[in-house]
């Protein structure tokens, strides 16, 4: 059976409806996520919303008593952590609706998995020109 010009209209504006309200859904839900990670004694914490972006980093007294290239990497490792944590919810909140390609793209925004520990510590390579700016995983 044929549908009528009205009801594939239809059809289509209850899709889109659908969508709509899909999509509010998960900008509520984008609004409200973040992860926290912190180092094994408490000291430091770092939280980051779902676009990755740095919400809050508490750093306690115990925390000011390490060397300030400790501190850096600590924080840095963190972020790393909470980053990665964040982007897996944010996947399990946007795969239901996204699909195949929207997923494919989602994925390919989110951050490398953060280095094993005592990684950071590296001194960076002289020879390195990497001149692109840090990305986050959400645009």
């Amino acid at each position: 059976m044929e549908q009528s010009p009205e009801q594939w209209l239809a059809m289509m504006q209850e899709r889109a409806d659908e969508m709509v309200r899909q999509s509010e859904q998960i900008q509520q839900q984008m609004q409200e996520m973040a992860e926290t990670a912190s180092d094994p004694d408490g000291a430091v914490s770092v939280t980051v919303g779902a676009n990755g972006a740095l919400k809050d980093l508490r750093i306690d007294q115990r925390a000011m008593r390490r060397s300030a290239a400790d501190l850096q990497a600590t924080i840095l490792q963190l972020a790393g952590q909470a980053q990665a944590a964040v982007a897996g919810r944010v996947v399990s909140a946007v795969e239901p609706v996204a699909g195949a390609a929207g997923m494919d793209f989602l994925r390919s925004q989110l951050p490398a998995e953060p280095e094993p520990e005592g990684a950071a510590n590296r001194r960076p390579d002289p020879d390195d020109h990497d001149d692109e700016p840090p990305q986050t995983f959400l645009r």
